[in-house]
């Protein structure tokens, strides 16, 4: 009996330990920054790709690059990485949305790239801000006088959650359209399915690891109420996942379009940190198609 509780209460203890590292990681997730970029061979910044980008405010010490478009009429772009990622992830996904933009501009969330030190509120506290950063730049293409004072939100998991919530947020009248490459309804998807990855027990610590964060950092929005809104008020939607991805899966992302009467386009071409960046190497693949029927119908050059 003795050593059966000893078993238990060690058992026990390295559960609650385990949970808590799962929690840790998740709010303070290793930085995207110059170093893992030369690791990867991908660009540090836009001058690497020839761009023409100034680094400006996006909110109270964070800096974002703002990225000059092809079209000087165009929408206004705005691009939100993954989780574990960066702005620097975000120039992978920079076309064909570039050339259809008069400006787009490429942020780091809380507890990511070059922001402050401190935990990222996994969408719940980058939602409002990135509310807030809209008006603002709406506000200042109203005082320009700009043709366009519409802007298109292109998100890449965590960030394609985040900006369906943006979204739904905001006045449909000032959003061009959403680009949501594998969105997700809740924390347990890709916490789960991180864990299966690396043959780790997704249960029942997927789940309690997603209560602890929303006891520590709030409950996000439901991301499927969001995409159902948005659609409802015909906002133009690209909403893209991936057979081959291993984080949030094909059908995890169909239930919620299918929940808010909203169509996907499934790309097998890549899996889940490469979706939406082929779409220049790879203009035949489902998302390339279908990137430039979306952007013939939100009125920009598809080419």
């Amino acid at each position: 009996m003795g050593l059966a509780l000893l078993f238990f209460v060690g058992g026990f203890f390295a559960g609650v330990i385990f949970l808590w590292g799962i929690v840790r990681d998740a709010r303070f997730p290793s930085r995207a920054t110059m170093g893992w970029a030369l690791g990867r061979g991908i660009p540090v910044d836009p001058t690497a790709m020839g761009l023409q980008s100034t680094e400006e405010k996006w909110k109270k010490d964070q800096f974002a690059w703002r990225l000059r478009g092809g079209d000087p009429d165009g929408v206004i772009t705005i691009i939100i990485h993954g989780w574990r990622r960066s702005r620097i992830d975000s120039l992978r996904r920079v076309d064909p949305w570039l050339k259809a933009s008069s400006e787009v501009w490429l942020i780091d969330l809380d507890g990511h790239g070059e922001s402050p030190i401190g935990p990222t509120t996994l969408g719940s506290g980058d939602a409002p801000a990135i509310v807030a950063f809209v008006h603002d730049l709406l506000a200042g293409a109203k005082s320009e006088s700009r043709t366009c004072n519409r802007v298109l939100l292109v998100g890449h998991s965590l960030g394609a959650s985040i900006a369906l919530r943006v979204a739904s947020l905001l006045p449909a009248a000032s959003i061009a359209g959403v680009v949501a490459f594998a969105p997700y309804e809740s924390l347990k998807e890709p916490l789960g399915n991180r864990l299966k990855a690396r043959a780790l027990p997704a249960i029942p610590f997927a789940k309690l690891a997603e209560i602890c964060l929303h006891l520590i950092c709030g409950r996000e929005s439901s991301t499927t109420a969001a995409l159902k809104k948005i659609h409802t008020q015909n906002v133009p939607l690209l909403i893209v996942s991936s057979q081959l991805d291993q984080v949030v899966s094909l059908d995890h992302v169909r239930g919620m379009a299918d929940l808010a009467g909203a169509a996907i386009t499934v790309d097998s071409t890549c899996g889940h940190d490469d979706l939406g960046t082929q779409l220049n190497a790879n203009p035949n693949c489902p998302t390339s198609q279908a990137a430039r029927t979306f952007l013939q119908r939100i009125g920009c050059a598809a080419s």
